[in-house]
């Protein structure tokens, strides 16, 4: 699984939700983040493992989850 890196241009942390029960939900690891303020903006930088890198050449497809009531947009 793709690990989320922490850069230069990171200057906030994303939490597990107040209500987080990882029992229930499982593990919710801090994510490093980049807030733009400037342009109303989140942005993560992820480093592929090798097995990851394998799965792609591969055809597996890579799976996003958000929690919440709707799925923020998607930028590249």
């Amino acid at each position: 699984m793709m690990r989320p890196l922490t850069t230069d241009y990171t200057n906030a942390m994303l939490g597990a939700p107040a209500d987080w029960d990882p029992t229930v939900h499982g593990e919710c690891i801090g994510l490093p983040v980049h807030r733009d303020h400037a342009n109303n903006r989140w942005l993560s930088w992820y480093q592929p493992t090798e097995q990851d890198i394998a799965n792609l050449l591969a055809g597996v497809p890579i799976r996003l989850s958000v929690y919440g009531a709707g799925h923020p947009p998607r930028l590249h």
